[in-house]
């Protein structure tokens, strides 16, 4: 057990949630919506998709088998999820739901009911992987999932329907951002961004009426809220690093995040420290190595965390990077984070997946837990209901997953004062250019930021940032550095500090704004 003592949120106890005797390696568990923990264990010495699949209580107690056989992997998917119905008596697996009788917490009899996709789906140039994410409403009818391309993310959002012998999905609509730009109507030649919908989406929040998302920040990436049923688009965290994932409390008044905000050598944060603006073409290009780097590669062997972190949602969203959080993450680095995070009911105990590295062998397992002794128990905030398509302002038909066109390269916006030219400048190296632009007449960007990078986002090949920018009046900073990423493997990268063929390193250099700066040699190998 560890305890941790805190003025602004209380004590905060860390156990482990006890399992059943031998079972310590291929776990995944999450709280169920009655309180007890949904176990899954892959037992691939009996086959590669074997699972057994039960529920106990928090002590490890009174234990209900629900499943234990094989699970088809289909082509596409990101793995097995499971997402507990609000009904507490399905889950979501991503191609199939599991249908218990009568519940997860008494269940005599089970069957494994497959997903039928849209065939839309399967039409999407560059298509990589055709579920990621896969959420379940607590209206317990619709779903939201992303598909990931070589080019970015689409996401879907429909009714999950029970068929006589399968699960389709019906009314199916886009609810990110297809196209990022758009005519400059007042600016002949120019462009101008489009709202910025987008990223993994994580859970449902606000009752079914928003989402939060691994989306789009005024640096790297963070966590975002988006709305259903109106335009509102919403910053969760402000970190410098690569920040994902915020997984709200039932009451919505805390959040554990996927973070490696405690881990400042690996979390990318030297790219964050500079406010970039209109760089979508530059930044999307490096974004899966960054994920390679600062959260597989902490996975596979870089002494850092990923979290959890816990954070107040409010003050995270009023105060930004003054609200730091707590790091909920193991203080002597054996064990790391794996999704995914869920709380209990009375959002008062957050849970999580961790692991050994898996450079060390054979690769332990656990669930690790949190208990905020100061909080009171509370019910889960009654917001609303999930919108359908045709209650979304901004809801796409699903063949626009078939449209998106290239952008009309060079793509130039205007700001307040000067510009912003996005281009390609060879076959593999993007960059974006600043000229005297301002996002206010107060501060102003001079310079440019490239990046050379595989066409297809995760092909496992060399990846180089470079900059030379400068951040001029009422706000001032510098962008000086090339940072180059290796491949290992197809998840891991490292960092490459040998000398480059024009003698200098081919990683080195600063960010600073402000008086904050980071440099790129006190970044992990």
């Amino acid at each position: 057990m560890m305890l941790i003592e805190n003025t602004e949120y209380g004590r905060i106890e860390i156990t482990d949630i006890p399992l059943p005797d031998g079972i310590d390696t291929n776990i995944n568990g999450t709280y169920t919506f009655s309180g007890r923990v949904l176990v899954a264990v892959r037992e691939p010495e009996k086959d590669e998709n074997w699972y057994r699949v039960f529920t106990i209580s928090e002590d490890g107690l009174d234990l209900c088998e629900l499943f234990d056989g094989v699970i088809p992997m289909k082509k596409g998917a990101n793995g097995i999820r499971w997402m507990c119905y609000s009904d507490n008596k399905r889950i979501l697996l991503g191609d199939y739901v599991l249908e218990c009788t009568p519940d997860l917490d008494r269940c005599t009899s089970c069957e494994l009911v497959e997903v039928v996709f849209p065939e839309e789906i399967y039409k999407i140039p560059g298509l990589f992987m055709r579920w990621s994410e896969p959420l379940i409403a607590p209206d317990n009818e619709h779903i939201c999932f992303s598909s990931l391309t070589g080019n970015g993310v689409f996401n879907f959002l429909g009714s999950l329907v029970r068929k006589e012998s399968h699960y389709e999905m019906e009314d199916m609509c886009i609810i990110s951002t297809v196209n990022e730009v758009e005519p400059d109507l007042e600016n002949e030649g120019f462009s101008r961004t489009q709202v910025s919908r987008g990223g993994e989406v994580k859970q449902f929040v606000r009752g079914g009426r928003g989402l939060t998302l691994a989306g789009g920040g005024t640096c790297i990436t963070e966590s975002t809220l988006q709305m259903l049923d109106t335009e509102e688009v919403a910053q969760i965290t402000e970190t410098l690093g690569y920040e994902e994932t915020a997984i709200f409390s039932p009451n919505e008044q805390y959040a554990v995040c996927m973070s490696p905000r405690f881990s400042p050598k690996t979390d990318c944060g030297v790219l964050g420290v500079v406010p970039l603006h209109k760089d979508n073409i530059t930044r999307r290009k490096y974004l899966n190595v960054l994920y390679q780097y600062a959260i597989s590669g902490v996975r596979y062997e870089k002494a850092g965390n990923i979290g959890p972190v816990l954070i107040d949602v409010q003050r995270s969203m009023s105060e930004g990077r003054a609200h730091e959080g707590i790091n909920l993450s193991d203080p002597e680095g054996k064990w790391v984070y794996y999704s995914p995070m869920s709380w209990h009911p009375d959002s008062t105990k957050a849970m999580w997946n961790e692991s050994t590295r898996l450079i060390e062998g054979k690769v332990k397992s656990r669930l690790r837990k949190c208990r905020l002794l100061d909080v009171q128990p509370s019910k889960p905030e009654m917001w609303g209901v999930t919108p359908g398509k045709k209650e979304i302002p901004y809801a796409l038909p699903m063949e626009y997953a078939r449209m998106q066109t290239e952008l009309p390269y060079p793509v130039k916006i205007k700001g307040v004062c000067g510009i912003v030219l996005n281009s390609y400048i060879a076959g593999d190296t993007v960059e974006t250019r600043y000229d005297h632009y301002s996002e206010d007449g107060k501060t102003f960007y001079d310079g440019w930021i490239r990046v050379k990078a595989p066409a297809n986002m995760f092909l496992p090949e060399e990846t180089v940032i470079w900059s030379n920018l400068q951040v001029t009046g009422e706000h001032t900073g510098q962008m000086k550095l090339r940072i180059t990423f290796l491949p290992d493997s197809r998840f891991q990268v490292h960092l490459a500090k040998d000398m480059d063929e024009d003698g200098k390193p081919k990683s080195y250099g600063f960010a600073e704004y402000d008086g904050l700066r980071r440099n790129v040699e006190d970044m992990a190998d």
